[in-house]
């Protein structure tokens, strides 16, 4: 890094410039009529790549023109304001949420296994991503949550029962002759899920005590169940993994 820590972090800042960017030129309606093909909604990442190749193949330079160039000309006309947009985040990111590191939860100053460590951080850091950056999205423009150092749930699951609702349709430019018409979408699947884990890991902390039964047979049988239990849910969150951004 040098002398210049700052520099270094503009360096930073500037490699990267539209990462952060809400608002897409080539997603608007002028790029759909400059295009010549409209642009779905959403799409799995599969489908996306499909319906790239099918509008680029249909009108190339109007393709052109609505992708690379807007996207192009917006880089340029956005360049001071995603320099200090994207330096903004690099602080908050790196000092205030501290996205570098997955939060346990547990309490501290006690000795945690490794086992206990990995199953917390993950879901505590599922339940996060929940209650704070679904409800973001969620409550974008909208008032009626009621959000609490950054955190609502309930605004969360709202966003998880729309997104679990999602089937192909013609906003995804799939019609009714197509046999995906009105199923679910992956990102319905996912959403399903994130749901079924989040609400698991919310009741998790009510299952009885296994050392709280006298038998110790049945004690251990329990227990036994419960590592099973918590394995299974742990293979259900890494396979649903991709699905966790924003």
């Amino acid at each position: 890094m040098g002398k210049n820590p700052v520099g270094f972090l503009i360096l930073i800042s500037l490699a990267t410039i539209n990462s952060m960017r809400i608002h897409y030129w080539t997603c608007s309606s002028f790029a759909d009529w400059l295009r010549g093909t409209k642009k779905p909604f959403c799409l799995g990442w599969d489908d996306w790549d499909d319906w790239h190749k099918k509008a680029k193949s249909a009108h190339p330079v109007r393709y052109y023109l609505a992708e690379d160039f807007l996207r192009t000309l917006q880089n340029i006309v956005y360049f001071p304001s995603d320099c200090v947009r994207r330096l903004r985040f690099w602080i908050y990111n790196r000092f205030v949420s501290k996205t570098h590191y997955l939060k346990t939860g547990l309490k501290p100053g006690c000795y945690h296994e490794l086992d206990e460590r990995i199953i917390h951080g993950l879901f505590n850091e599922l339940n996060d991503f929940v209650e704070i950056e679904l409800a973001s999205l969620q409550a974008s423009g909208d008032k009626k949550y009621n959000f609490r150092r950054g955190r609502c749930p309930a605004a969360g699951l709202d966003h998880l029962e729309w997104a679990s609702s999602l089937v192909y349709g013609k906003d995804m430019g799939v019609n009714k002759k197509d046999p995906l018409f009105g199923t679910p979408t992956p990102q319905a699947e996912a959403s399903r899920t994130i749901r079924q884990l989040y609400d698991w890991w919310k009741e998790r902390p009510n299952r009885i005590e296994p050392y709280s039964i006298e038998d110790p047979k049945k004690s251990l049988q329990m227990e036994e169940k419960y590592y099973k239990e918590d394995d299974r849910m742990l293979a259900k969150l890494i396979k649903v993994r991709r699905s966790l951004w924003t």
